[in-house]
């Protein structure tokens, strides 16, 4: 009898130590992210050029998987469908906030360990060519008498949301344009279609330069690309919000494995070809990780939610 407790205490540590190991020891086996949106977008490139340096920092191979649909809904569900043991994440961004906001998913927020914000991207209110206006106080005296048309990318998305955000801070009159993309959206602007665009400085950085080009009046946060772009803040408009991108897995994450990633990231993001290519992308290198990530994750929540949902019962 002795022996048979003795033999199933034993099999019980085992078993025990067996995930205390396997967490202790992470990663040993290969990463997979998955980027849900398609090749060659901002976010894919993002995780490309992190894909190197994390596999130094890991000591272990990462895999990168794009799993486009939905604005990002069908990756991130697929995401969801792993164990919580680290080994499959994926990029969160504002999309995760507007996709529950628009009900477009099954999922919450709180479905996701959120372990690092690594970079960010503001959002710029950019303006055609008009008599009527020449810089945000200009176009704010305008738009209070007259209606003016914004455009941005896609019903729901978080440009969208940042338009009427912006629209409502300033106190103004506008018409909503929704397009396809940025790209879409930016030409409308600069053929004189809409009067203006709510979309990041990398859509629109190549349509400032020149004689008839857009000019970008207002950021809600710095940019790199458009150093001298006025913050809406200088000008004590309570607008500051910015896009961002980093890792997230299924909740339920061993604090030991989030440490490993915490770790892991650390050593990535100095990487110097990495940094080149966070400027090539336009976006500003701002890690973030354990509270102070939790609070920003939940200040974007308190930003981008009611206003998505507001949209969503239109």
């Amino acid at each position: 009898m002795l022996k048979t407790t003795t033999a199933i205490a034993a099999v019980a540590l085992g078993l025990a130590a067996g995930p205390l190991a396997a967490q202790e020891d992470f990663p040993n086996d290969t990463v997979t992210i998955i980027v849900p949106y398609g090749a060659g977008g901002g976010t894919d490139n993002f995780v490309r050029a992190l894909e190197g340096p994390l596999e130094e920092a890991f000591g272990t191979d990462v895999a990168v998987r794009n799993i486009a649909g939905g604005g990002g809904a069908v990756g991130l569900t697929q995401t969801l469908t792993n164990e919580p043991d680290g080994y499959t994440v994926t990029i969160p961004n504002n999309a995760f906030y507007t996709l529950v906001g628009m009900g477009n998913v099954n999922f919450e927020l709180d479905d996701f360990d959120y372990i690092a914000r690594l970079v960010t991207e503001p959002y710029v209110l950019t303006l055609g060519e008009s008599e009527n206006w020449s810089d945000l106080e200009s176009f704010v005296d305008y738009a209070e008498e007259e209606p003016v048309t914004l455009g941005f990318a896609g019903v729901g998305s978080s440009s969208h949301i940042m338009t009427l955000a912006i629209a409502d801070a300033l106190g103004v009159q506008v018409q909503f344009v929704p397009y396809g993309g940025g790209s879409e959206a930016t030409a409308a602007a600069l053929g004189g279609h809409i009067d203006g665009v709510v979309l990041s400085p990398s859509d629109v950085v190549s349509a400032i330069e020149g004689e008839g080009g857009l000019t970008p009046v207002a950021s809600t946060g710095e940019s790199s690309l458009l150093p001298d772009v006025p913050l809406f803040s200088d000008g004590g408009v309570d607008v500051t919000a910015d896009q961002w991108r980093g890792i997230a897995a299924p909740a339920g994450v061993d604090q030991a494995v989030i440490d490993a990633w915490e770790a892991a990231l650390k050593e990535a993001v100095q990487d110097e070809s990495f940094q080149q290519a966070v400027d090539n992308l336009g976006v500003e290198l701002a890690p973030l990780y354990g509270d102070e990530l939790q609070q920003f994750v939940q200040d974007g929540s308190d930003l981008f939610l009611p206003l998505t949902e507001s949209v969503a019962q239109q």
